[in-house]
């Protein structure tokens, strides 16, 4: 009963964060292209497009792998055994939806 708990808490600590992160970066893509229609240099290039909409999410999905593997070695002291082949799934899951929902924003 501990590891569905354990894996429901670490799905919501990701959830929230997610939302987070996409609340972040849908605002901060607004505001360059609110900024761009004022004045016409600064408009986003290719490249910011790319990392905006990809760059991002991918490392941003890395992080998330890193604290899974910080949140998994705190609840091996509990005795609590988490598969790496769950997060690195929710990972994956996590990043092509930030991918699916921010590349609308910046191209």
């Amino acid at each position: 009963m501990k590891q569905p708990i354990a894996y429901g808490a670490y799905f919501l600590m990701a959830a929230i964060v997610t939302y987070c992160v996409e609340f972040f970066l849908t605002y901060m893509i607004s505001g360059i292209l609110f900024y761009a229609a004022d004045a016409p240099p600064g408009d986003i290039s290719d490249t910011g497009k790319l990392l905006f909409s990809v760059g991002i999410p991918v490392v941003y999905a890395f992080v998330l792998f890193g604290l899974y593997y910080l949140y998994s070695n705190i609840l091996k002291g509990f005795n609590i055994h988490l598969r790496l082949s769950v997060g690195v799934l929710l990972h994956i899951i996590i990043a092509i939806y930030l991918i699916w929902n921010i590349v609308p924003y910046a191209f």
